[in-house]
């Protein structure tokens, strides 16, 4: 077990920003992923004296973050377009690099909302997250290989989304 009131802090203070960043990349909507990031640590500190293994916490931490996050997918069904902001990871030389990565960035994230929420998922546990295929197994609930082969049809999926954008767009 591990032992509740500082440790709840440690944990926040730790997780607040990834799990935030990862209810946002799932529903695509900040007022959305604010009150599901803030509903997973009110459940994380309701349940964190009763973790029994410490190693499983981050596992543990975004099995619950995603499960808020798909409570209210299902709730927001059929699913809104809302507009997202897209988040510059770039380092940028120049005004003209600055808008290709701009663009770029907006490409990806735009691609990523396309795809069905399974998908978006694993590719946002294993890239932006940078989990493991069994910390992903353990949040998702599905099997290791299930993570694989899910990964690998995202990668695909993606891959060619952004072929046919990057093409059409060079053709304008």
């Amino acid at each position: 077990m591990i032992d509740g009131g500082q440790s709840f802090v440690h944990v926040y203070h730790r997780y607040k920003h990834r799990v935030y960043a990862y209810c946002y990349r799932l529903l695509r909507h900040p007022q959305n992923a604010e009150d599901a990031a803030q509903e997973t640590f009110v459940k994380i500190h309701r349940s964190l004296d009763q973790l029994e293994n410490a190693a499983s916490l981050q596992a543990w931490i975004f099995s619950i973050a995603r499960n808020e996050a798909f409570t209210i997918l299902r709730r927001l069904r059929p699913m809104e377009e809302l507009e997202t902001e897209t988040e510059n990871v770039w380092d940028e030389e120049n005004p003209l690099e600055k808008v290709v990565q701009k663009e770029r960035a907006g490409i990806v994230q735009h691609c990523l909302g396309l795809l069905k929420p399974m998908y978006r998922e694993l590719l946002i546990l294993k890239e932006y997250e940078q989990l493991s295929y069994a910390e992903i197994s353990q949040v998702t609930g599905a099997s290791e290989s299930a993570v694989k082969s899910g990964l690998f049809k995202a990668r695909r999926a993606m891959r060619k989304k952004l072929e046919s954008i990057l093409k059409e767009r060079d053709e304008i």
